[in-house]
């Protein structure tokens, strides 16, 4: 059959046919056989359902009324009727009503095998109306005959199903190879033969054309034919490509220009580059063979960056991106490359490759990171500053602006720009003359001491306006703005301490001076006071013997208010006393001795003599003030001489208490609030009240000796001035207060931490 359908070695689709009709063949002669069956086998085993149908509709009942008149005889008869129904195999009937265990009847054999179908019908007979069962009819069938049908009918169905079936095979497969394969067996072989020289050839096939309407082999011809027609005209307009490609590639490779393609894999395998990428130090072929991928020539620090930026690019979509980094030669020297890439995607939009132009722009980068450069060396020097430098145009518009400027304001340049100076700074519009002066006459212009109104405290500014020379865009300038606050601070600490010392000379002298006269006062009173007192024995004695009644003389001394002269004498003398004490101290260092102690102990000692302390002549009560305590845990220890911060803190809470009697507070409450913090290698010391303050003349002047704002004969102005030398010149310390009219004063002490822990 092989030869005569002209099957050749290594045809394999004639037998796959062959083999997939048998199989399919053979599977539904197999399914439609078992359907078959299936229904033969239903059949017999219904019609012995049927049987057993018959036997209860027909048997039973006589069979009941036999039994119940004991006609054995009859009882068998009707069982070996019953026996001829089909499948019926053994039947027998079993006595009941006289409690007989065996059958009474019975008539063929019980089958051996498994395969039967057993039933028990009630041998029921009437009487009167009444059902009796009288016994019970047993009957078993046999499937033994069924199946031995079925297996000879099985065997004939599949005989001749498989004879059919290899025959119907052989003639499709014959019909197949004559329609159909022979002819793919030519086109098959026409392709092997096909190339460049044999394509004007045509594709021919051995048929018998009877029918003029083409089928499906002409059609697959057809396209052969046409296919070749086309590849001869394709290879046409690919050499005229070709040709115009090499123009292209020529001036490709006089340009500055690299074209790139690499593949979207590890280390990005590059598939096409130009010639002129020897311009970069490089070898084509060495690319193009895999020697070197593109990852490989990217400078070890711009790796990363250079992932990343494509990476962004590919998932946010971008089909075209621009980058830049840098490559190194085989000799070691980098290069600035301008990457333009595009993204090339299949059907699915996955990556699949990329295509780029890179170009050498190192001259122009390093240009570029020079002017960089220069311009965050300007800026950061500009920033560095810690002058608030401001510029502006001819109208005064803000166009610059260092981080001075904006630790000040809290304002970024691009929150000011373009704003008017005036606007951010409204304490320099009172110098708008100034700075456009400046700006026109190209004339540097400066002014000390501006103030400043900063959170309400008032801070000094100095000013200084450099105009710009000219250019395109007209005439700008640059402000300078200092904060000399502390500088003013300590310009008037510094004429303080020159005053304070020009007038302890003074004082030392003074009091000298004072003392002896004060002493024999003093002394004076005192002596009269006793000579005057009926107490001593000596006084009485000698009134005695010029006829005085001591006790009358010292009555009228005192209603006449001598006693009184003499006492206000006595006390004014000790106030004077006092106040050359003072003055002493406020001459020189005291020689007291120092011990390390803690602050907050002395704080809380001076506070506690300053609560017991009130004078009806001064109108204050201490112990009506509220006191706040913020006390810095862990402070370090001072060396001081105990007795005298204690009376430099008992001062400063006398003078805040007597301030704040003179203020109506409403319902407010005087308040003094004592903080301690660590400042460096100080101990600071703040004690700050809810007073009327001071204005900035007295603020100035309220360390000076003998300089007092309160009413006569309520302060000696020495109280302050001794504090300050004592904190500065006998403990190394500062001395400072800062106060704002109607709104308190704060007394800042700062001592120095004890070196000996």
């Amino acid at each position: 059959m092989v030869r005569f359908l002209k099957i050749r070695k290594g045809h394999v689709l004639p037998y796959k046919l062959l083999v997939y009709i048998l199989i399919c063949s053979s599977f539904f002669t197999l399914l439609g056989t078992s359907f078959q069956l299936y229904v033969e086998y239903r059949s017999d085993v219904s019609d012995i359902q049927k049987g057993f149908e018959q036997i209860e509709n027909s048997y039973v009942n006589t069979i009941a009324a036999s039994l119940w008149d004991i006609n054995i005889d009859h009882v068998k008869i009707q069982l070996e009727g019953a026996l001829k129904l089909p499948g019926m195999r053994y039947l027998e009937v079993v006595e009941m009503s006289f409690g007989a265990a065996g059958p009474v009847a019975s008539v063929g054999e019980i089958p051996k095998n498994e395969d039967i179908i057993e039933k028990k019908f009630p041998l029921i007979h009437v009487i009167d109306g009444k059902s009796v069962e009288v016994g019970q009819l047993r009957a078993i069938a046999d499937l033994n005959n069924v199946f031995k049908r079925l297996e000879m009918r099985v065997f004939v169905v599949l005989l001749t199903q498989a004879v059919k079936t290899f025959l119907v095979a052989l003639f499709i497969l014959m019909i197949i190879h004559y329609m159909i394969t022979r002819h793919l067996q030519r086109m098959a072989e026409y392709v092997q033969e096909l190339d460049l020289s044999t394509l004007d050839r045509e594709l021919v096939l051995n048929r018998r054309r009877r029918n003029v309407m083409p089928d499906e082999i002409d059609r697959v011809v057809d396209a052969f034919n046409e296919m070749r027609l086309n590849l001869i005209g394709d290879i046409a307009e690919r050499k005229k490509v070709e040709e115009a490609l090499r123009q292209s590639n020529m001036i490709v490779e006089k340009s500055p220009m690299v074209l790139f393609k690499w593949r979207n894999e590890e280390g990005w395998p590059v598939e096409l580059v130009s010639q002129n990428v020897s311009q970069l130090g490089f070898k084509a072929e060495d690319f193009m063979s895999g020697r070197i991928k593109y990852i490989d020539v990217i400078h070890p620090d711009d790796i990363g960056k250079v992932g990343e930026e494509v990476k962004t690019c590919v998932e946010n979509g971008v089909n075209h991106f621009n980058q830049e980094y840098r490559i190194i030669d085989p000799t070691g020297r980098a290069y600035w490359i301008a990457d333009s890439t595009v993204v090339v995607r299949d059907s699915e939009g996955e990556v699949t490759s990329y295509m780029g132009i890179a170009y050498d722009f190192t001259e122009k980068k390093v240009a570029e990171n020079e002017l960089a450069r220069l311009r965050n060396l300007l800026k950061n020097t500009i920033d560095s500053m810690p002058t608030i430098l401001v510029g502006v145009d001819e109208k005064l518009r803000i166009n610059q602006w260092n981080r001075s400027a904006e630790e000040e304001t809290g304002l970024n340049y691009d929150q000011v720009q373009g704003k008017p100076l005036f606007e951010i700074f409204p304490e320099l519009n009172a110098e708008k003359g100034l700075i456009l002066d400046s700006i026109a006459k190209l004339e540097v212009r400066e002014k000390n001491k501006i103030p400043f109104n900063a959170d309400g405290h008032i801070q000094y500014k100095n000013i200084k306006i450099y105009p710009l020379l000219e250019s395109g865009e007209g005439r700008d300038a640059v402000v300078l703005i200092d904060d000399v606050t502390i500088k003013s601070r300590l310009e008037d600490m510094m004429i303080q301490t020159e005053k304070m010392m020009s007038v302890g000379g003074l004082a030392a002298g003074m009091a000298h001076e004072i003392n002896n006269p004060l002493g024999a006062v003093l002394s004076g009173v005192q002596g009269t006071e006793r000579r005057l007192s009926p107490s001593l024995k000596k006084n009485l004695e000698v009134a005695a013997e010029l006829g005085l009644d001591l006790n009358k003389v010292h009555q009228y001394m005192d209603r006449r208010g001598i006693l009184g002269y003499l006492r206000g004498i006595s006390d004014a003398g000790r106030r004077a006393a006092s106040i050359v004490r003072n003055m002493l101290e406020f001459s020189r260092k005291s020689e007291s001795s120092r011990t390390n102690a803690q602050v907050r102990g002395v704080l809380e000692k001076a506070l506690s003599l300053a609560e017991n302390d009130y004078d009806l002549k001064k109108k204050y009560d201490f112990k009506v003030i509220e006191i706040r305590r913020d006390y810095e845990q862990n402070l370090p220890a001072i060396n001081i001489t105990e007795t005298e911060i204690e009376q430099v803190f008992l001062n400063i809470f006398k003078n805040a208490a007597q301030a704040m009697s003179d203020k109506e507070y409403g319902d407010e409450r005087p308040t003094l609030t004592l903080r301690t913090r660590k400042d460096g290698e100080f101990v600071r010391v703040e004690v700050e009240d809810n007073g009327p303050g001071m204005d900035e003349d007295v603020r100035k002047r309220a360390f000076e000796p003998f300089y007092t704002t309160k009413r006569v004969g309520l302060g000696t102005g020495l109280g302050l001035s001794v504090s300050y030398f004592i904190i500065t010149r006998n403990h190394e310390g500062d001395f400072i207060v800062e106060s704002e009219e109607g709104k308190g004063s704060k007394f800042i002490i700062r001592l120095p931490i004890s070196k000996e822990g």
